[in-house]
């Protein structure tokens, strides 16, 4: 309640907006540099800023509830915190991001905006795949194109495959603490992926290959499920340049990555094995999110 009662506050005080638009999607980076404090009657502020998320603290009293929100604010990287509410030692305030200081977004983060694909030889699935700056899946996209993408990009992407934390996803170790097992769940509680994770030595940290099973929605297989074997080529730099996939040991797919200047990757190129030939099939072209695609 007492988020609600300080998100009405907010609302009232910093203008006309409608409580879904309180929050904007940016991205932030954890930082250690000083955070300032606003309160109600100091608004508005006069650096242009975007109100990131509610943040919240309990403290021992009033001074020990402002540091630990300071410090809760570096860890979310909000460059402020404008304090809402503070009742016996709980602490509640808006995070907020200077515009001046999302000059990351241009240098050294990448935040997806599309994926272009561009089939060859076949229109089918061509199209731009639009994400906001969280990474989400913009609403009211094709159908058939956001299929085309999960089937043959995000299957194979080795970031959702080994790190993504939806809740959807568990996982389990090794005896030697390394992920060994990821299991992704449908909405409807479903076991839909199974991943199990192979390493060449006891002492190494990335996977030689992914053995992935998927759901067979195949008619004319009886088996329940796709079973599919990734292996990973990487650079000095340890950026995944190849990817090769087998199916009944045989190579099926190759994937080719192209990274720019600032290691982002910008460009993969894809063949599907016939007859043991290399046939082009799929390019795929990655466009990220700039500082000038942040509306205050």
């Amino acid at each position: 309640m007492k988020q609600l009662i300080a998100l009405l506050i907010l609302v009232n005080v910093c203008g006309k907006v409608s409580a879904q638009n309180v929050f904007t999607k940016v991205p932030t980076l954890a930082h250690t540099h000083e955070v300032d404090i606003f309160f109600l009657h100091e608004l508005p502020i006069k650096e242009p800023y975007f109100k990131t998320q509610m943040i919240e603290t309990d403290g021992n009293d009033y001074n020990d509830a402002i540091v630990q929100i300071k410090q809760k604010a570096q860890l979310v990287g909000a460059d402020a915190v404008i304090i809402m509410n503070y009742d016996r030692g709980h602490l509640i305030g808006i995070g907020a991001k200077y515009k001046k200081n999302m000059a990351t977004l241009d240098s050294t983060v990448a935040f997806l905006k599309t994926i272009r694909i561009i089939p060859i030889n076949n229109n089918k699935g061509s199209g731009d795949v639009q994400f906001d700056i969280d990474g989400s899946l913009k609403p009211n996209q094709s159908r058939e194109l956001v299929t085309y993408f999960e089937d043959n990009i995000l299957n194979y992407d080795f970031d959702f495959l080994i790190k993504d934390k939806s809740s959807r996803w568990q996982e389990s170790p090794d005896i030697f603490n390394r992920i060994e097992r990821r299991k992704l769940k449908s909405n409807e509680g479903v076991t839909i992926k199974k991943i199990h994770l192979n390493y060449a030595s006891d002492s190494d940290k990335i996977p030689k290959f992914l053995e992935v099973d998927d759901i067979n929605n195949s008619s004319v297989s009886s088996s329940m499920w796709h079973t599919e074997k990734l292996f990973p080529i990487y650079n000095s730099t340890g950026k995944l340049t190849e990817l090769k996939v087998y199916w009944k040991n045989a190579l099926v797919r190759r994937q080719q990555l192209f990274y720019d200047a600032k290691n982002r990757l910008i460009m993969s190129d894809w063949v599907k094995f016939e007859n043991q030939r290399p046939v082009p099939f799929l390019r795929v072209e990655y466009e990220y999110y700039k500082n000038a695609d942040l509306k205050l």
